[in-house]
């Protein structure tokens, strides 16, 4: 499925897939009554998570597939635009803080951490209320009314004794990006890690 590929790094084989799900529906909008397509708009988190689990599944058979196929590595790695945000940033800790309007189950990013992969961002910032670290979007202020800002872009890493030692983001400015790049050529901020 293209998922993929295998590298060989210093005699350790590492597995490492990009994906790029879905952006529509995109369940933040449709929680919140921002217009996106004629997606209609949900009321619960339950509506939210299983019209997430409808519109990603396709792309995530498909990965799953390719790590079947691609079997076990000293590491592997999952990056890419998931275009839903995580379990772990729709929280009563990120509702709290203002960031998010209630909690949320988000299934993509867990599924992907059921095989044993973990976030790297969260593993080294666990505080959603400190560090909510919104990749999407740097085109608008967080103010916007037709707007929402979230973490939607990751780097999930997995291997035995997996320790993240830095986690970041990239960026057009600082306080949102701890890396600065000028001019920002993206939509979406990206997301870094070392392990």
């Amino acid at each position: 499925n293209d998922t993929g590929v295998t590298l060989d790094v210093d005699g350790r084989k590492v597995h490492v897939f990009n994906i790029h799900l879905d952006d529509s529906p995109y369940q933040p909008y449709q929680l919140l009554n921002i217009e996106y397509g004629d997606a209609p708009f949900l009321k619960t988190a339950d509506e939210a998570i299983a019209s997430a689990q409808m519109t990603r599944e396709g792309g995530l058979k498909l990965l799953f597939a390719d790590m079947e196929e691609a079997g076990e590595a000293d590491a592997a790695f999952v990056f890419g635009d998931f275009n839903e945000p995580s379990h772990t940033d729709w929280t009563e800790a990120a509702v709290k803080a203002g960031h998010q309007p209630l909690a949320v189950e988000w299934p993509t990013v867990k599924a992907i951490e059921a095989r044993g992969f973990v976030d790297t961002f969260r593993a080294k910032f666990p505080d959603v209320a400190a560090r909510p670290a919104f990749t999407w979007t740097p085109t608008s202020e967080p103010t916007a009314k037709d707007d929402h800002h979230d973490r939607i872009d990751f780097a999930l890493a997995k291997g035995a004794k997996l320790e993240v030692l830095a986690a970041g983001i990239v960026g057009e400015k600082s306080p949102e990006a701890d890396v600065v790049v000028t001019p920002w050529p993206s939509d979406h901020r990206a997301t870094y890690a070392k392990v």
